[in-house]
């Protein structure tokens, strides 16, 4: 049957007798064997979400490129890959794990505003950089990336990542295609690149790229940007007298992660089919599109406080296991692991770390009592939770699972002590 829609926490996380299960799999359960705090993720909802973009772009030349950044563990970038997926990768860390996660080095392109020469020369040693494409991000990167592959004789394929102006009107902190913000070249910058450059004997003008920003719940912005792409590419093919390889249109899809409209998949993939009728190649970047509402992070009570008519829940997790809250003020939905019947009051929701935007939600209606051991699950934390956490306060980083097909798998030990130190001389 298609699926015409990304996946949604409910899908993998529900109720069985009372207990919050992933998959039919309790969190009380995961939690108690694995520990807490601790991230959980949902193979079948990676598969469904993934099934339904696919559904959606059918008879469209579209190569997806997982965005690594949003989950960058192994286990997860091999199932990305085991239903065809490529990746988009911003560093030569992220181009580590795509190695190890055995990713077709050709479905592999290589973004990121601050590469440097170490970084390109390594890469420059193996047959077109490791990757499909380069996705360049500024002129001096681009010259340096002429120079090194001319001095190399090592030949490679670019793209330029076009910064088309357009606001997408999104957060202002994940906005990324607007002319103020750091990402991409301007229209005239590629333009005088091209006509400097389109006939180096390595370096080969093969594609252009964009990406506005994340968590995106209308079209217009994607209309917009998607017609500026669409005419820059005529002036880039009339000025090197031949078509370009690809478009890559970024990712950005945005999810429900309270009661946001979000995009219709057949609506999006609408769009691309009106703008990009005759390109023989198309890329997509998702990432928390696939990634968000296929796993949780399950923490429990450690004390509570009362003052006045103030109630403040203190969780064994904190800022440094899931920082969306505190950097974006990102809403995350909070749920009891077990159905006490308690009525829901309200709470202040933070961690334990020595800051005071160490907040998960404020006046949040919760069903417990405050009792320390308490389980609670924070949906849609699969993408953008585990890949930017930190050890801040030295506190260990998280161990991670995946309940997929019926198996439980540790994808990601426990950091210890020891682990934190072990590079202190």
């Amino acid at each position: 049957m298609k699926r015409s829609r990304l996946s949604e926490p409910q899908d993998s996380f529900y109720y069985q007798k009372k207990e919050l299960t992933v998959d039919g799999v309790p969190l009380s359960k995961l939690s108690k064997k694995f520990g807490s705090p601790l991230y959980v993720y949902s193979g079948q909802a990676i598969r469904n979400s993934y099934h339904a973009l696919q559904s959606a772009l059918k008879g469209l030349p579209v190569q997806v490129c997982f965005a690594v950044k949003a989950n960058s563990n192994i286990h997860i970038l091999k199932l990305l890959n085991s239903l065809g997926a490529g990746c988009d990768l911003v560093s030569s860390g992220e181009w580590h794990r795509a190695e190890l996660a055995k990713i077709p080095r050709h479905k592999r392109v290589l973004s990121g505003v601050a590469k440097t020469a170490q970084e390109l020369e390594q890469l420059f040693q193996l047959p077109n950089a490791g990757v499909g494409s380069i996705h360049v991000e500024s002129a001096m990167e681009f010259e340096l990336i002429v120079l090194i592959a001319n001095a190399m004789k090592s030949p490679v394929t670019v793209a330029f990542r076009y910064n088309p102006d357009v606001d997408a009107k999104t957060l202002d902190k994940i906005s990324t295609g607007r002319k103020r913000d750091k990402f991409g070249l301007t229209r005239e910058e590629i333009l005088d690149l091209v006509v400097n450059y389109g006939d180096d004997e390595f370096v080969r003008i093969a594609g252009l790229s964009i990406h506005i920003g994340s968590q995106i719940t209308t079209l217009k912005p994607y209309d917009h940007a998607f017609k500026k792409l669409n005419e820059l590419k005529l002036e880039v093919e009339d000025h090197l007298g031949c078509e370009l390889d690809y478009l890559d249109l970024g990712g950005g899809i945005g999810v429900r992660y309270q009661n946001e409209k979000v995009i219709e998949l057949d609506a999006y993939a609408s769009l691309i089919r009106k703008h990009f009728k005759k390109v023989p190649k198309l890329l997509i970047e998702p990432g928390r599109s696939l990634l968000a509402n296929a796993g949780a992070l399950v923490t429990e009570v450690v004390y509570s406080k009362e003052r006045g008519n103030n109630r403040t829940l203190i969780l064994d997790s904190g800022m440094n296991d899931l920082v969306r809250p505190a950097l974006y003020e990102a809403y995350h939905e909070m749920i009891p692991t077990t159905l006490s019947g308690e009525k829901a009051i309200t709470w202040d929701v933070v961690g334990g770390i020595c800051e005071s935007t160490d907040y998960f939600a404020k006046n949040r209606k919760i069903a417990v009592e405050g009792f320390p051991g308490e389980k609670l699950a924070i949906l849609s934390a699969g993408a953008y939770g585990f890949s930017m956490s930190s050890t801040y306060n030295t506190r260990p980083r998280l161990a991670e699972v995946l309940v997929d097909q019926g198996k439980v798998k540790l994808i990601r030990k426990r950091e210890t002590l020891e682990d934190l130190v072990r590079h202190e001389l």
